[in-house]
């Protein structure tokens, strides 16, 4: 074995260069300039704790190293950094260099310690280097050290390379893709990455875009219009300076945020979004544009060899789907798509007229698209593991390529079919998962940008073509190779291709103009972002700010509910609130003038009495702010009088009076005034109503019944009109007022409020009664107080039956409120059903019999929370019996596996609570001419965890119907084989289960199978197939299996075993797996794509 040759020795003096090689990464960008300096330090434990040495000249720019010659925020090791010397003075410099600092013998440069980095240098790190350089005691060790007689030689070695794309080497942090590059990204939702490379390929088609903006969408909501939410995502894309949002645009395909977070195939999704905007485009300026610009014409063919026949079929596509297995490059896979095949020998094809002949079968394209989608297949079905899988494959595509050669003849070439590309989408990763991105070019001329989400990157040709091409991994030899010697597989590669046809580039990527975009469209949205600003600015600044309600006696009067005023802020224009946004600092005196303003009212015409919540959580006025307050802010007004409360409500009481000065009268400060200020609430039991009526002063110690002809005067009664009077203390109390005491003995204070109303004669009440209504104002009250307003919506919205939102109580029985729905839908009452949405139990909805609607609301809860009362909704559902009849008997749901387990369909049944199992086959035979007559040939069976679990018998089914109501219930035809007279002493009965690869990946229905003594694999195999349904290719594909019950133990039979039932010794509890592909649903588990219409 030939001995390994010794390292050379360099010197740091004369063989600079051959280290820097030795040291630094290759780049593939020009090296601008590679220099060497030398700073021999003489004075070492003289130097400051940070050092600077002198400038050195590299590629235009000056450096420094930066020493700590005891550390740099530790104490073990010095500490060296290379520095750009300008760049903290100079924002806008920066390099991109590489770097070697040595540490050295001045008596001997062959021995040193070096350490090399390469680095971005800007304003924000303008040096990058080692803080624990070298260790101080290796530094100073007189046997092996560096410094000799307190001297040592720093050497650095810079080597400044060229940036052309502006970013190289960047650590994108604070990083603006519209400031470098002039485009936007797309945010990522969860998994939509593959969604946004398209979009943003899609958005810089031109002509695409121009068409988007072409279809009317004035009147649309974006989450509910997918034109408008794409034309909202593309006007932002053009005119936003940060990533845009797709949330809208996915709302309007439908999609739920658990769909945001499912990767979709990029070709199927391009698809479904391209249909629907044909549909969208119809009768519009759009029209025809989709297929225009990406559909192109191919023709199938079978000619025939010997005799002059042919058959042809021409179509659409919009996409070509390309072989990249077996395929070097584009133009290989285009020849590949287009190679004969020839029918011959057992394969001749049967032409009419001919007979059996000989012939050529293929596909040519009759015509490319202005912009061919290219779809590259990375994705295939392996047949030997029984999977999809990605192909890595290297497979080379140009910028330009001519596909004239791949035309018909008769095609029309009258103008050159050179193709340029114009975008890359690329997927890295694997089947299982992965991330996408793009590349574009989005001008004619221009460069090429990599799209990844939300970042926007200048790109060189290599990272567009070289590294998206698959295969190995490109780099330094020997770091990409596995431990064996063999060379890694990227992961990353191009999957579509985007060319545009090179005589239609100007038309194609025309730019888009103000004029090509509707001017609705730019309105609404800068609209929209002023409001956002506003709303930042407003969230910004909202601790220098409170609110102010104002009510005054319109507020009141608006008033038709319980206590003063709806405070309510989204109700404050209904109910005639002034509301007003006031900085905190502002005197009291500026805001009142400000209201003044707004009322064209004299500041001193007006008082404003502050409003507080009182103990009985009602809120009524408490004193009027004097004029000594005028120079206190409105926040220390708060603070003085309603310390408990974030904003100021105030009541704006006008003066009913002026002085020859024009002042308002007003009473004195309540402390000092005989008089109170009382509030009048007029309610009407004809039309069952109560609001505001008016305000009152009335002396304090006058009695009550002395206002009663000026309430009667208030409400347009007459004189001999009897009138009740009751304070409204609170919502549940409602108390009479005795008219002989003085307001001072009724506790009457500023604020309170009096409700009257006319005394009903008896006949007068009973008309009241009868159409439902309440005779007095406590009565009416505490409906009011009770009263909420439920949603109901059918159990199917299928547009037969209508949704409704009634008022209730909630002292309403079930009972009741199910008879008023069925008459509001004119249904029979017995045959409707009102169900609880809230109940998370899995049983059947029952009724609520005897309960009243307070209590079934105060047990609804949403997400953990509990629901309010007026945002409660019920389901209905009106049935085909009576609900009582319903509630006696159980719905079940039967899968009926017949005639094989591939016919498998669903029925569903009634049955009494207390049916036995022959009740229910009875009940599944008239339902289901797939079932034998004789019930004695039906098996009912249910599973668990996709296994044969019990078969059922009339005590099995009693207890089961009874507790499982989530039960899987399956019923087949009993074979023949398995009637008694056809079963043999040693046949034995086997439980049958289908998987996917691993015992525990379940699917498909079981079944219970009889193994026969005596019969071959073969047999077995053919009865086992006739059982599932499946045909001979699928069959083909299923392996057999023996599984133990404890899953652990699995034994694949063999074709070279004779029996099934002799090749293994069954325990209890074995079963047959069926191990073969899931064909239920995709191999992804994704579900096909829906986008909304």
């Amino acid at each position: 074995m030939a001995e390994a040759e010794p390292e050379p020795v360099y010197s740091v003096v004369d063989d600079f260069e051959l280290i820097a090689n030795k040291e630094l990464l290759p780049v593939d960008n020009e090296i601008i300039e590679t220099k060497c300096e030398h700073w021999e330090i003489k004075d070492w434990s003289k130097l400051d704790t940070r050092t600077i040495g002198p400038i050195m000249k590299v590629g235009g720019h000056d450096w420094n190293i930066l020493l700590f010659p005891k550390g740099n925020n530790q104490t073990e090791c010095a500490s060296i950094y290379l520095d750009l010397t300008n760049a903290k003075s100079n924002t806008d410099e920066y390099a991109c260099a590489q770097f070697v600092v040595c540490i050295s013998k001045l008596s001997d440069p062959t021995k040193y310690t070096l350490h090399s980095a390469q680095h971005r240098f800007t304003a924000e790190e303008s040096d990058w280097g080692f803080t624990r350089f070298v260790p101080l005691t290796d530094l100073y060790n007189e046997a092996t050290g560096y410094l000799e007689d307190d001297a040592v030689r720093i050497t650095s070695i810079v080597r400044v390379v060229k940036d052309p794309t502006g970013i190289l080497w960047h650590n994108f942090i604070n990083y603006d893709s519209k400031k470098i590059t002039g485009y936007v990204g797309l945010q990522n939702q969860g998994a939509t990455c593959y969604m946004n490379s398209l979009f943003q390929s899609l958005f810089f088609t031109n002509s695409f875009r121009k068409a988007v903006y072409q279809i009317p969408t004035e009147r649309d909501e974006p989450t509910k219009s997918i034109a408008l939410a794409l034309q909202r995502v593309f006007y932002n894309l053009q005119f936003s300076n940060l990533a845009v949002g797709t949330t809208e645009l996915t709302r309007s395909f439908g999609w739920d945020s658990l769909e945001a977070f499912r990767q979709h195939d990029v070709q199927e999704f391009n698809r479904v979004l391209q249909d629907n905007l044909e549909i969208k485009m119809k009768n519009t300026p759009a029209d025809g544009a989709i297929k225009n610009l990406f559909v192109g014409r191919m023709k199938s063919y079978i000619k025939c060899i010997n005799v002059k026949y042919e058959s042809s079929r021409s179509e659409d596509y919009y996409d070509i789907q390309l072989n990249v297995k077996g395929c070097k490059n584009l133009e290989e896979s285009f020849r590949d798509y287009i190679v004969e095949e020839t029918l011959e020998g057992d394969n001749k094809y049967m032409a009419e007229g001919y007979g059996l002949q000989d012939a050529k079968k293929g596909v040519i394209f009759e015509s490319f698209p202005p912009v061919l989608h290219l779809q590259l297949k990375r994705f295939e079905y392996d047949m030997m593991r029984d999977m999809m899988v990605k192909i890595n494959d290297r497979h080379e595509f140009p910028t330009d390529i001519d596909l004239e050669p791949y035309l018909s003849g008769n095609a029309d070439k009258s103008k050159g079919h050179k193709y340029v590309l114009h975008g890359v989408l690329v997927h890295s990763g694997d089947l299982s998962g992965g991330h996408y991105f793009a590349f574009v070019k989005p001008e004619k001329d221009g460069n090429w940008f990599k799209f990844d989400d939300d970042r926007v990157i200048p790109s060189t040709l290599k990272e567009v073509l070289e590294e998206n091409y698959g295969g190995e991994q490109l780099g330094i030899p020997g770091m990409n190779m596995r431990p064996n010697g063999r060379p890694m597989n990227r992961f990353t590669n191009a999957y579509m291709l985007v060319y545009i046809r090179e005589c239609m580039l100007d038309q194609v990527l025309a730019p888009v103009t103000e004029q090509d975009i509707p001017r609705h469209l730019g309105e609404r949205l800068e609209e929209e972002a002023r409001i956002r600003e506003q709303r930042r600015k407003d969230k910004e600044e909202q601790h220098l700010y409170m609110k102010a309600f104002i009510a005054d006696d319109d507020t009141f009067r608006a008033n038709t509910e319980f206590d003063f005023a709806n405070f309510d802020e989204k109700d404050a224009v209904e109910n005639r609130l002034l509301m007003s946004r006031i900085r905190k600092n502002q005197t009291f005196g500026e805001f009142k003038q400000e209201i003044a303003v707004g009322l064209g009212l004299p500041s001193s015409q007006f008082r404003l009495w502050l409003m507080v919540n009182r103990q009985n959580r009602t809120v009524r006025i408490d004193i009027p702010i004097p004029a000594e307050d005028n120079d206190s802010t409105v926040d220390e007004i708060r603070l003085r009088y309603a310390t408990n409360q974030p904003n100021l409500r105030l009541y704006l009481e006008r003066a009913t009076a002026v002085d020859e000065h024009g002042q308002g009268v007003f009473p004195p400060q309540p402390q000092q005034s005989p008089v109170i200020l009382i509030f009048i609430k007029l309610f009407s039991p004809e039309h069952q109503e109560i609001h505001g009526l008016n305000r009152l002063y009335v002396q304090k110690d006058a009695k009550v019944k002395s206002i009663i002809d000026t309430l009667k005067q208030m409400a347009g009664f007459s004189q001999e009109d009897e009138i009740l009077i009751y304070e409204e203390i609170k919502a549940t109390m409602i108390d009479l007022v005795d008219v002989e005491s003085t307001f001072s003995q009724a506790e009457l204070q500023d604020g309170d409020i009096l409700c009257i109303q006319k005394r009903l004669t008896p006949q007068q009440e009973a008309i009241v009664l009868e159409n439902g209504g309440k005779a007095t104002v406590p009565l009416f009250m505490e409906y009011k107080t009770g009263r909420v307003f439920v949603q109901f919506s059918p159990v199917r919205p299928d547009g037969e039956l209508p949704d409704m939102r009634l008022a209730l109580h909630k002292d309403m029985l079930y009972e009741d409120i199910a008879a008023l729905v069925a008459r509001e839908l004119n249904v029979d009452g017995d045959k409707l059903r009102l169900i609880n949405p809230y109940n998370t139990s899995k049983l059947p909805p029952k009724r609520f019999s005897g309960m009243k609607l307070g209590k079934i609301l105060a047990n609804a809860y949403h997400n953990g929370a509990p629901v309010p009362a007026n945002k409660a909704t019920f389901l209905y559902e009106k049935l085909d019996v009576s609900l009582e009849e319903m509630e006696s008997k159980c719905p079940v749901t039967v899968t009926v596996c017949a005639p094989t387990f591939k016919d498998a369909h669903t029925v569903e049944v009634l049955l009494p609570k207390d049916s036995g199992i022959n009740d229910l086959k009875a009940a599944l035979v008239a339902k289901d001419d797939k079932l034998a007559q004789d019930l004695d040939r039906i098996r009912i069976y249910d599973e668990m965890d996709g296994k044969f679990d019990k078969e059922y018998t009339d005590r099995a089914w009693r207890a089961d119907i009874a507790t499982r109501p989530a039960l899987k219930v399956f019923a087949e035809n009993i074979p023949e084989e398995e009637m008694e007279g056809n079963l043999n002493p040693n046949d034995i009965f086997i439980h049958v289960f289908h998987f996917q690869r691993t015992p525990n990946r379940t699917h498909s229905i079981p079944f219970k199978f009889l193994l026969k003594e005596s019969e071959s694999l073969a047999d077995t195999k053919k009865r086992l197939q006739a059982r599932t349904g499946l045909d001979d290719n699928e069959w083909s594909k299923v392996k057999i299996n023996i599984v133990a019950d404890d899953e652990e133990n699995t034994t694949q039979i063999s074709d070279q075993d004779e029996q099934l039932f002799s090749s293994h010794t069954y325990n209890a509890g074995d079963m047959i797996g069926l191990d073969h592909i899931d064909k239920s649903s995709k191999v992804d588990k994704t579900g096909a794509i829906f986008i909304r219409g």
